[in-house]
């Protein structure tokens, strides 16, 4: 009897013992996971820090970049109205003309004009002197007051043949048959004839148009006409452009008034309606300056 009681006496404290280091060892156990846990958490935490800075950084950037836009922009609509020139506000003044005639002459029902334009969010910057939505497309206008003979686009090619092809000798003696240029002869007080080349409207319009078209999707076709509106009947308009390239050189109101008329009746696309006319104003609104 006395040994059984040992036996279960030794038996018990065995379990206790065992029960006990089982115990020490979840609380170890217990301990370690709670500090791997807090270490994950002060982790997450340190992460959420940084993630916060950069965004606050990042988010001030935004603000700072939205700023110098809206500066640049003012800067930009401040210079244009100082420099405005007499030839920009009688174009507009002649296109608000011309459009209200041709609303009757050809069946127009809606209308927009634009005058001075600047897309200043593109990846290059352009700047449109006149546009005009209606149903016949879009119509944007490169304006030159350029007082003078005018030669638009000359080539020596196209001056071959011309009452006008000695001027190959002075103006392209040194460049290719197939080099390009506007240029405006003009004589002086002193009865001597005057050269100016203002660079080539051509390519300005050509390279505003295909990045007008890319801003629209492609969606649209673009009418491109370089309007020359110093209107004096003794000067001459020399045209050496190719008729089949759709940019078009004009000078004189009742020219641009032709141009568009016949434009308008030969189209051969879809025509706009209000709701597309309606999405381009809003479109274009904010590129006033």
């Amino acid at each position: 009897m006395i040994i059984v009681l040992v036996l279960c006496s030794i038996i018990l404290f065995c379990l206790v013992i065992y029960f006990y280091k089982k115990s020490n060892d979840n609380m170890k156990l217990k301990e370690k996971k709670e500090q791997a846990l807090n270490s994950n958490i002060d982790s997450e935490k340190n992460q959420n820090k940084d993630l916060s800075a950069r965004y606050n950084e990042l988010s001030q950037k935004y603000e700072d970049v939205c700023r110098e836009n809206k500066n640049l922009k003012e800067s930009y609509r401040l210079s244009s109205v100082s420099n405005k020139n007499m030839g920009e506000i009688k174009a507009s003044k002649e296109l608000q003309e011309i459009f209200e005639q041709l609303q009757e002459e050809v069946d127009i029902d809606h209308f927009v004009k634009f005058d001075n334009l600047f897309l200043y969010d593109l990846k290059e910057p352009r700047q449109i002197d006149h546009m005009v939505i209606c149903d016949y497309g879009i119509y944007i206008f490169e304006t030159k007051y350029w007082e003078g003979d005018i030669y638009y686009n000359i080539s020596k090619e196209s001056l071959k043949g011309t009452k006008h092809e000695l001027l190959n000798r002075y103006i392209f003696y040194k460049q290719d048959e197939n080099e390009h240029q506007t240029f405006v002869l003009k004589l002086n007080e002193n009865g001597e004839i005057e050269y100016r080349n203002h660079g080539n409207p051509y390519k300005q319009i050509y390279k505003t148009m295909k990045k007008l078209s890319a801003f629209l999707n492609k969606e649209y076709f673009i009418n491109s006409i370089i309007y020359f509106n110093y209107h004096n009947d003794k000067y001459h308009f020399v045209d050496g452009s190719d008729k089949s390239n759709g940019i078009i050189g004009v000078n004189q109101k009742e020219n641009l008034y032709d141009l568009l008329k016949n434009r308008m009746k030969n189209f051969k696309f879809e025509k706009l309606n209000e709701k597309q006319i309606k999405y381009l104003k809003q479109k274009f609104e904010k590129y006033k300056v």
